[in-house]
Parts: C-alpha cells; structure tokens; sequence
C-alpha cells in the first residue's frame, strides 16, 4: 500500500500557516500531544477529522494525505472526449456536476484540470443563466491559478495562465487580461533558433528539421490569428483593411491551410464580409462568405488536429503537446452548428437575408454539414 504523508503535510501546511501545535490542537479540539503524534507519524488523525483538517488549511483530503493521483494523456483525452460527448446530448447542469466531481478526484492532476477548464470554456456558452455561466468562469479562474501556484512544470503554467486569461475575458476583466498577458510584448529572444541549432550541434538533423517545421507551424497560425484582430480592427481604413485581408489569404493559401482546421482560417472571411457590409460593398461581402463556406467545404468529419502537404511533420507533436490529443475540444454537433450560425445568425448579416446568392450559400454550407454534396453546386 502507497504510504500516506499526512504527519509530513500538517507540518508544512502548520508551519506556511505560522501557528503552533497548540493552536491546531484547539482549532480542531483535540490534544498538542495528538498533532505531535501525527507530526511525527506515531498515529493519524481520526478519519472524521480529515475533512476539517483539510478545509483548515485549505486544500483536498487527497492532499492532505499525500495522495495525488495523476492521470495518463490517454485517460484524460478518453474523459475529455465522453464528457464533450455528453454536453452535447444531456442536460448542460448534470454534465457540469460530473465536472465538479472529477475535478475534486483528480484536483492534485494539473494536465486533468487543464482539460477540464478548456471543457468548461468551450461549453459555458451553452447556460443560459449568466450568474451561473459566471461562476463557472470563476471557478475556471481559480483553478488556473492553483495550477500556476503547484504545478512544477512550465507548460501547465503556461497554458493556465492563458486560460485564466480567456476566463477573464469573457467575464469582461479586460484590466486583468493585460496583466495576465502584458509579458507577451517582450522582444523577440531567438531562444526557437537557438533551440533548432542544439539538436544540429548534437548531429540529430531530422530532429532539428522537425522542431523547425514544429516552430514555423506555431508561427504562421499565430500570424494568421492576428491578422483576423488587425483586419477587425482596421475595418473603416479601406486600403489597409484589403491589404490585410489579402495578406490573410496569401498566408492560407501558401502553406495550405484550408486543409488545417483552425477557426481563424475561416473567422478572417466572416470578418472580411462584416467590413464589406459596413463600407457598403455587398459584392465583395458575398465573394468573403463565399470564401467562408469553400473553407468549410474543405473540412472533413471526424474533425481532427493534423498537419498537412507542407507540415508534415507535426502531427505527433499535436497529438503529445494537447492534453486531449489531436481530437478538436469540442463535440462536432456543436461546431457543425457554430459553422452554420456564424452565418445565419450572425447580426452583421441581416442585410443578406433576401440575396439570393446569401441564400444559396447558406444552402451550400448545411448540406454540406448534413452529408450532402452540395459543395460543388454552387
């Protein structure tokens, strides 16, 4: 049987707090001598005692006996996958308690965590009451930042404070995303080069190529994602709004990215058609949503996170650096349904709604999401 740290946890917990035996000992109501034995490993605490112990210091029973169960990447893409599944099928609040329940099993495994704060983020959209969808954020807010404050690895940091950021975001705290995030504007380091250059000294060239490619991949996708906030931002500077918007489809078309499913390769022709419409150039707003609905034409169901012709090379670093693996986060009803809407329902296009043309699109898209052929009718 693992052997318990507890004696060795309410130490370091006694101590961080900066209160004596004694003091716990009359918190809890029991003798100095009884903490100095669980201290020391004499004796444990009274099972009935764990829970207040654990809230006293603030942290799960699991933790407070030294028992942090950690999770494999495969597990944890297979809950990932399930509970994605579930949220798409069953009633949002149940689906959200199974959450709240593994969450407190596994809250010592930082990878675990971190897919269930991606899972709440993608699907909080779904609740209807904004008090609930709040707390939820809330909560997704508090577990990144005990990840940041426990995990000893530099990714979970990382990616955590990303997400506390987008949990921030969306509850409008713009102030605190740019704290979370001001480090980003730090010149660049050339630390990527210096890392391609490594594994050549080491003579491991196919390494060296692959990390390079690794390095390119992550580059072009943030460009593009940047592009698509510069070309939104720009929408009433016509000149450099086209430049921006060209530079966009130069990017996708020379390394291929239609075949990538990324939601910027097909947010930047939403945006495009937005700015069209508000410059008032119907036309080229119909060509932009045309584009949109070519790029979905492209998507192949089951959706999956994969390289292409020219990324060649990153499929296995997709599948090892995403905690859910190369499936994409969220269940394809839903994104099926976010690909239609972001047309349909979309406020910016209520002018569209008797074109023609618009109308035909919008039949392309769906039969294409319902299995149809119609990609090549129109």
């Amino acid at each position: 049987m693992k052997k318990l740290n507890i004696g060795k946890c309410i130490i370091e917990k006694r101590k961080a707090k900066g209160i004596t035996q004694e003091q716990l000992a009359d918190y809890i109501g029991v003798s100095k001598a009884s903490v100095s034995k669980w201290e020391s490993g004499v004796s444990f605490p009274d099972i009935l005692l764990l829970p207040e112990l654990a809230t006293y210091f603030n942290i799960s029973v699991d933790e407070l006996l030294g028992y942090s169960p950690q999770l494999t990447k495969e597990y944890i893409k297979k809950i990932y996958n399930e509970l994605s599944y579930e949220f798409a099928v069953k009633p949002f609040d149940e689906v959200v308690n199974q959450c709240k329940e593994l969450i407190k099993k596994y809250y010592s495994c930082f990878p675990f965590l971190l897919s269930m704060i991606q899972l709440l983020l993608n699907y909080s959209i779904l609740e209807k009451d904004c008090e609930i969808r709040k707390e939820i954020l809330k909560q997704c807010i508090v577990l990144s930042k005990r990840i940041k404050e426990e995990s000893d690895s530099i990714s979970d940091i990382k990616n955590a404070n990303t997400m506390e950021a987008l949990a921030e975001m969306t509850l409008g705290n713009n102030e605190k995303v740019i704290q979370l995030l001001d480090n980003k504007l730090l010149p660049y380091s050339g630390d990527d080069v210096i890392l391609i250059n490594a594994y050549q000294m080491k003579g491991e060239t196919s390494k060296a190529n692959e990390v390079n490619q690794i390095l390119i991949f992550n580059k072009v996708i943030n460009i593009l994602t940047l592009l698509n906030n510069y070309l939104y931002l720009n929408i009433k500077e016509l000149d450099l709004f086209e430049k921006i918007y060209s530079q966009g489809i130069q990017i996708i078309d020379s390394f291929m990215l239609n075949k990538i499913f990324t939601n910027d390769v097909l947010g930047i022709h939403i945006v495009a058609a937005q700015g069209y419409l508000i410059q008032e150039k119907k036309e080229k707003a119909i060509d932009a949503l045309k584009q949109y609905v070519n790029a979905v034409c492209n998507i192949k169901f089951p959706l999956t996170f994969k390289g292409n012709e020219y990324f060649t090379k990153v499929n296995q670093w997709l599948e090892e650096s995403n905690f859910i693996g190369a499936n994409t986060p969220v269940d394809e009803k839903t994104i099926k349904e976010k690909l239609v809407s972001s047309i349909t329902e979309n406020p910016a296009f209520i002018s569209l709604k008797e074109d023609e043309r618009y109308n035909l699109l919008v039949k392309k898209l769906k039969g294409k999401l319902d299995g149809e052929d119609e990609c090549n009718k129109y």
